[in-house]
């Protein structure tokens, strides 16, 4: 008699299995100060947003990073978090993202910024925060 393992068994082996090469997960917060936007047409930069200390993420990869920043009420403003290389649109003020999973944790990240109608009255930003959760992959 052949005996068929149930997938329940495959999901608790798989997940055996990625705690074992998941190591040293944790995260760090970073916030940058506030930011005045008074252009449609020139996205504005914050500041780098990085670890409290170097050691913090150094060997380690980025897993999802949760993101916050507080218009004035009634401005509307697109905005994007970047990281040296690329960025991606933000759909609102909080929410979070898997883009950027894999890249190194101390990867710099900043937002930007710009109002949406050139109309609009010049805003300024503030709570402007991260969160990266980070973890040391190792090969199995």
């Amino acid at each position: 008699m052949i005996r068929r393992r149930s997938p329940w068994f495959a999901g608790i082996a798989l997940c055996g299995w990625w705690v074992g090469i998941a190591h040293a997960a944790g995260s760090w917060v970073a916030t940058a100060p506030s930011l005045r936007v008074a252009m449609a047409e020139r996205p504005m930069s914050s500041a780098a947003l990085l670890p409290p200390t170097p050691e913090l993420a150094r060997g380690q990869v980025m897993g999802r990073v949760a993101w916050q920043y507080q218009p004035p009420a009634g401005s509307e403003v697109d905005a994007w978090l970047c990281h040296p290389g690329d960025c991606v649109r933000l759909p609102g003020p909080r929410g979070q993202t898997d883009v950027m999973l894999g890249l190194p944790a101390d990867t710099p990240l900043y937002f930007q910024f710009s109002l949406q109608d050139r109309r609009q009255r010049a805003a300024t930003l503030q709570g402007l925060q991260v969160i990266v959760n980070h973890e040391h992959l190792q090969r199995p």
